[in-house]
């Protein structure tokens, strides 16, 4: 009798683009269509393996992938920014079968901020009663904008034109 072992994902560490998706990383402006990844594993007795892709119940499908290939698609657009919630991360189920044993992992995919969130000014439109005798020089007014991006991208400078 012949021993059946598990397939397994090759393990590409970070910044990989074929594996199993650990340590991925994509950007938030990335296209709807653009191949992502590509799944990539083996079985020890040689048998064929198809891949496969779940997510929580509930949860967004982002990505899809052709069983056999393991090529995987962006099929929704990412906005780390969207209904005020930070959306950092996506949780995946990856899983990889030889049509005997089937193999689960989950895995995190990160999304990076691309800066494309407009600054937003608070408390607007503002008027503001200036008197005729206030010395040149005094504050009268505090500006105050926000952009929901991160790092320089979400950094705000004023201009008086």
């Amino acid at each position: 009798a012949q021993a059946d072992y598990a397939p397994y994902f090759y393990d590409n560490g970070p910044y990989s683009r074929n594996g199993n998706l650990a340590l991925f990383s994509l950007s938030e402006d990335t296209a709807v269509g653009t191949l992502i990844y590509r799944l990539n594993g083996t079985d020890p007795e040689g048998q064929e393996v198809r891949y496969g892709l779940s997510f929580d119940s509930g949860s967004k499908e982002y990505f899809r992938v052709e069983p056999i290939s393991g090529n995987v698609t962006l099929v929704e657009k990412l906005d780390r920014e969207a209904s005020g919630i930070k959306q950092d991360s996506i949780d995946v189920l990856v899983s990889i079968t030889d049509g005997k044993s089937k193999v689960v992992e989950r895995v995190t995919v990160f999304v990076m901020d691309a800066n494309d969130e407009k600054p937003e000014f608070q408390n607007m439109p503002a008027i503001t009663d200036v008197v005729e005798t206030t010395e040149s020089g005094s504050s009268i007014y505090k500006v105050q904008a926000v952009d929901k991006d991160t790092g320089s991208g979400g950094s705000v400078t004023y201009y008086l034109q």
